[in-house]
């Protein structure tokens, strides 16, 4: 265990026991899904110890971090404050923890939104986090997300992304912009994907057939 991970570990000590039980059940989460999918442990490890450091602060505490940090906010960081837990997160892991590792960094930063251009790592975390066994008691759709995420982390991704936007659509919740960059991005692939697919199997038709295509 490096000093990283024995900090971390003593933090939870310091949680409520429920969001302690939680970050573990992350870290198993993680830990699994980091295997399946070829991403480093070590890594997935201190991401998962650390990306709710500072989930048990009030609105008012994480609005005043944000302004001692000069963090610029989202218009949903406004109505939602405790979207702002796992970016604040991020300078007091530098200071206070060592960790320096962009990737891990960036999945502590967005766990709870998601954003564009999310590395494995990132999307490892921010998966376990919503499927970990608690919650995926509570909804199908996150039960499918699960099923998902076992051979593709993009398609469970966006299948929870819909789910998340169905949900705020219903309960009047705002939807951070680090959100809808990351379901576009997520669209346009699968959409790409699908395409590249359909010309593929067009292609393959075409061969078995004799058509030259010169007809079209």
């Amino acid at each position: 265990m490096n000093d990283a991970e024995e900090l971390l570990r003593a933090a939870l000590l310091k949680v409520p026991a429920g969001l302690a039980e939680h970050v573990i059940r992350v870290l198993e989460e993680a830990r699994r899904l980091a295997e399946i999918h070829g991403v480093d442990r070590h890594a997935v490890t201190i991401a998962a110890l650390a990306h709710d450091l500072l989930r048990a602060h009030s609105d008012e505490r994480l609005l005043t971090i944000a302004e001692e940090q000069g963090y610029e906010l989202d218009p949903a960081d406004r109505l939602a404050p405790i979207l702002l837990h796992g970016p604040l997160a991020v300078p007091i892991l530098q200071e206070r923890y060592g960790i320096m590792d962009g990737d891990v960094l960036g999945a502590v930063a967005f766990h709870t939104t998601a954003n564009e251009g999310m590395t494995p790592l990132q999307k490892v975390l921010f998966i376990a986090d919503k499927i970990e066994p608690q919650k995926r008691e509570r909804a199908a759709e996150v039960q499918r997300v699960a099923e998902l995420a076992e051979t593709d982390l993009d398609a469970a991704m966006l299948a929870y992304l819909d789910y998340h936007v169905r949900v705020a659509l219903k309960s009047g919740w705002p939807l951070h912009s680090h959100t809808v960059a990351a379901r576009n991005e997520l669209l346009a692939t699968h959409e790409s994907g699908t395409h590249r697919r359909a010309a593929e199997a067009a292609e393959d038709s075409g061969q078995r057939t004799g058509d030259s295509g010169q007809y079209l």
